[in-house]
C-alpha cells in the first residue's frame, strides 16, 4: 500500500502557517509611491509600473 502524499493534504494556507510565512501588511498605492522618494531610479520604476496612478490618477482595470 502506497504512503499518502502529505503535500497533497496541506492547503496553501496551511502550508503558509506551517512555514511561519506572514504576508506583509497591505499598503495603498499612495503609500507605495511616497516611499523612497529620494531614489530616482526607484521613482522612475514605480512610474513605469503604476502609470498614471503614481501621480494620483485613476487605475483602469479591465477584467475579461
Amino acid at each position: 500500500m502506497a504512503e499518502p502524499n502529505v503535500d497533497e493534504d496541506i492547503s496553501a494556507d496551511d502550508a503558509d502557517v506551517a512555514s511561519g510565512y506572514q504576508a506583509p501588511a497591505q499598503k495603498s498605492v499612495k503609500d507605495i509611491v511616497n516611499t523612497d522618494t529620494e531614489d530616482e531610479s526607484l521613482r522612475k520604476y514605480k512610474e513605469a509600473l503604476l502609470g498614471t496612478a503614481a501621480g494620483g490618477g485613476v487605475i483602469e482595470v479591465c477584467m475579461y
